[in-house]
C-alpha cells in the first residue's frame, strides 16, 4: 500500500515514521522550502494538563495526552530520537493561590502543589515566590523542528520519500486511489494523509467534504539572559517562557488576530519586563526574534483525526497542541490506514 502523507509538520512526520514501520510505502508531501510547517514556531511544551494560568477549555481528553506523553517517551528512547527531549517537568500559576490549587486538584495525580520553599529549588533566583504552586512533574520541553526533523529522518531511514512540492489538487481516481498534483508534482496513492493544517478544508472540499480548521495566531520569541536560571518550563498569568539550547530562552504569547506586528512587540516586550521583575535580573532581557505562526486548532476539543466519509482511504489530521498529541495521533492515523 503506498501512503501519501500531505505536510511535513510534526503531525505529518510522526505519521510517515509509523507508516513506515508497519511496512507501508511512504510518500511526504512538504511545501516546506516556501512555507515552513507551523510546527517550527511551536513554543514546544509537552504538556498533558494545560496551565494554570490558562486553563484548558473544552472537552480536553487527558487520557489522550497521558498515552501520547508515553508514546513519546517510548519513540525517543532510541536514535535518531534519543535525547530530543528534556523531561524536567514544569510548573505554572495562576493570579490568586486559590485558582492554583483548584488547577493541581482538578488536572489529577500528575500535577501536585508546591509551597513557596520547594518552590526556590525548582527556579532558584525567583525573587518573591508565589504563596502556591502548581507542579507537573512528568511534562517536557522540545525543540519542535528538531522533533519533526528527527521523525521524519527515521521514516527516510525506513524507506520514505519525501517530495519538495506542494499539494494544490487531490482526485478520486475512476482506476482506484488517487492523484494528487501540484507545481512539479503528479502521484498516485492508495492512501493519503491530510496533515497540512490550515491548508486542509480546501483539499477536502475537492473530495466533496466540508472540513474546519480555523487558524488561531500566536507568537514564539527567543530572547537572551545570562542571569537567568532555568531548566524547565515556567507558565504565569504574565509570561511563559523554557530553556533552550539554541536559542537561549524561548517564550510563547497570544496575539490578536489582525494586529499589527508592532502591537505583538509590545506585548512580547511586556512579557520580558514581567520576567525580569520575577526573578530579580538587573538588566531587561535581550530580545531575539518575534515569529508569528498560525495554529490550527479544529472545532470541539482541538482535535481531527478521522477519514473522510466522502473519499474513503483519505485521513484528515490536525491539532492543538500537535507537538504534544504527535505520537497518540500517528498511532490512530495508523489505523485508521490500515482499517479503511
Amino acid at each position: 500500500m503506498r501512503v501519501a502523507v500531505v505536510g511535513s509538520g510534526v503531525l505529518g512526520a510522526a505519521v510517515a515514521d509509523e507508516l513506515v514501520r508497519r511496512g507501508l510505502s511512504v510518500v511526504v508531501c512538504t511545501a516546506e522550502k516556501s512555507r515552513p510547517p507551523v510546527t517550527d514556531v511551536a513554543f514546544g511544551w509537552l504538556n498533558s494538563h494545560g496551565s494554570a494560568a490558562e486553563p484548558p477549555s473544552g472537552a480536553r481528553d487527558r487520557d489522550e495526552f497521558a498515552r501520547s506523553l508515553g508514546a513519546l517517551r517510548d519513540v525517543t528512547a532510541t536514535p535518531p530520537l534519543r535525547g530530543v527531549i528534556t523531561w524536567n517537568g514544569a510548573v505554572s500559576w495562576a493570579s490568586t493561590p486559590a485558582a492554583t490549587a483548584r488547577f493541581a486538584e482538578r488536572s489529577g495525580p500528575g500535577v501536585t502543589t508546591v509551597e513557596a520553599e520547594a518552590l526556590r529549588r525548582l527556579l532558584p533566583g525567583l525573587r518573591v515566590p508565589p504563596p502556591v504552586v502548581a507542579h507537573a512533574s512528568e511534562e517536557g520541553m522540545v525543540e519542535p523542528d528538531d522533533l519533526r526533523h528527527a521523525f521524519l529522518a527515521r521514516a527516510r531511514a525506513g524507506g520514505a520519500v519525501v517530495v519538495p512540492a506542494r499539494v494544490d489538487s487531490v482526485r478520486v481516481r475512476r482506476a482506484g486511489g488517487h492523484e494528487l498534483r501540484g507545481a512539479g508534482l503528479a502521484l498516485v496513492a492508495d492512501r493519503i494523509v491530510l496533515a497540512c493544517g490550515t491548508g486542509i478544508p480546501a483539499l477536502a472540499e475537492q473530495l466533496g467534504e466540508r472540513v474546519e480548521v480555523p487558524g488561531v495566531p500566536a507568537a514564539r520569541f527567543t530572547f537572551s539572559a545570562p542571569e537567568l536560571r532555568l531548566d524547565r518550563v515556567v507558565s504565569t498569568p504574565a509570561f511563559e517562557i523554557r530553556p533552550s539550547a539554541r536559542h537561549g530562552f524561548v517564550g510563547a504569547e497570544d496575539v490578536v488576530p489582525g494586529e499589527a506586528e508592532a502591537a505583538t512587540r509590545a506585548r512580547v516586550r511586556t512579557s520580558l519586563s514581567a520576567v525580569r521583575e520575577a526573578f530579580g535580573l538587573s538588566r531587561e532581557p535581550a530580545l531575539g526574534d518575534v515569529t508569528t505562526g498560525v495554529r490550527p486548532i479544529p472545532p470541539g476539543d482541538g482535535v481531527l483525526c478521522a477519514p473522510l466519509t466522502s473519499a474513503p482511504g483519505v485521513v484528515a489530521l490536525a491539532a492543538h497542541p500537535g507537538v504534544t498529541l504527535a505520537a497518540s495521533l500517528a498511532l490512530r492515523t495508523a489505523e485508521h490506514i490500515e482499517r479503511s
